[in-house]
């Protein structure tokens, strides 16, 4: 998932695992069996959860900056390789206890949402960013609750009032915004609009991913749940362990490998955990509403660690895409 494979719920959508960036965690807005109550409505309980969200988002935020810097030095596939199998291992005894309670009838649906989650969503947002800046793939991977609400009509028959459609057009008119100006400039060579359809196309992958998910994250709980799916997701990447080989790795300077670190573990396994620590203490609606501060973080981030600048383009785009995703929202409730 930049940071994904899933992540938490929207506010308004029930019990939706949600984005990897890349989102290659699983948020998940559903506790399910992951002991949402345990700790009551205290003070001290909705205070942590909300610092864990906060937390959470911030790692999901900033994977679209960790992940742009990584592929200026590191090929899109092996770099995939070595984050997902390291977030792979440290998940897999979560994965394994979810495996032998898992119904057989669930199994097409597990293998599903774990190639939608690590590999739908992951590698088409990992390639566009060679070619678009980590700010304005932050901002487009902000309309993941616009595919939700788009798959969810369209394969579940769920009814959709007027204003969240009219969001939704508003925020894909961001979108354009966001991608147009350089797209059509000369010597683009279409690389920034290829980019920007490539990340567009794993929002909306992942928006399926969260979708087929959610039934698996409330039969078996939210961390079982995303952990097995990345697990399964990432078994895909085992064949291109070769690409590896010729990968410079000895090249790679700390920085670096420490970007490979935050996303492997950071922003997928710990943000997976705290997320659904925020969720359980704090409550999916109030949690998910911390979801709008991670674009937010991206841009900050892509402009103080990257030194990108907003031009009026991102600042126009970004506005509509966060009118758009912020009124699809109210109007859904």
């Amino acid at each position: 998932m930049d940071g994904k494979a899933g992540r938490g719920q929207r506010p308004g959508a029930e019990a939706v695992p949600a984005r990897g960036g890349d989102r290659t965690g699983v948020r998940s807005a559903g506790a399910g069996r992951s002991g949402a109550g345990r700790y009551g409505a205290g003070r001290y309980g909705a205070g942590s959860g909300t610092a864990s969200g906060l937390i959470a988002v911030t790692m999901w935020g900033l994977a679209p900056v960790a992940t742009r810097a990584l592929v200026l030095h590191l090929a899109p596939l092996p770099l995939l390789v070595l984050r997902v199998t390291v977030a792979g291992l440290i998940l897999l005894p979560a994965a394994i206890r979810m495996l032998r309670r898992l119904d057989r009838a669930d199994a097409p649906r597990l293998v599903a949402a774990g190639l939608l989650g690590m590999v739908g969503y992951n590698l088409p947002v990992t390639v566009g960013l060679q070619w678009l800046p980590a700010s304005t793939a932050a901002l487009i991977l902000a309309t993941e609750p616009i595919w939700i609400l788009v798959l969810s009509r369209v394969f579940l028959a769920e009814p959709v009032r007027r204003w969240s459609w009219a969001g939704a057009a508003v925020a894909v008119a961001g979108v354009g915004v966001l991608a147009g100006p350089e797209a059509f400039a000369a010597g683009s060579s279409g690389r920034v609009l290829a980019g920007a359809g490539l990340v567009l196309l794993g929002t909306a992958l992942f928006g399926a991913y969260t979708i087929v998910l959610r039934p698996l994250a409330v039969s078996y709980g939210a961390v079982p749940a995303a952990a097995a799916s990345t697990v399964v997701g990432a078994a895909p990447y085992l064949l291109f362990a070769g690409t590896l080989a010729s990968a410079p790795l000895s090249g790679l300077g700390p920085a670096a490998w420490g970007e490979l670190a935050f996303l492997a573990v950071g922003s997928t396994v710990a943000g997976l955990l705290l997320w659904t620590i925020a969720i359980t203490r704090a409550g999916p609606t109030r949690a998910g509403l911390l979801l709008y501060l991670e674009p937010l973080v991206g841009v900050a981030g892509a402009a103080a660690l990257l030194g990108e600048g907003l031009s009026p383009a991102t600042l126009a785009g970004g506005l509509l895409i966060m009118l758009g995703v912020g009124t699809a929202w109210l109007a859904g409730r």
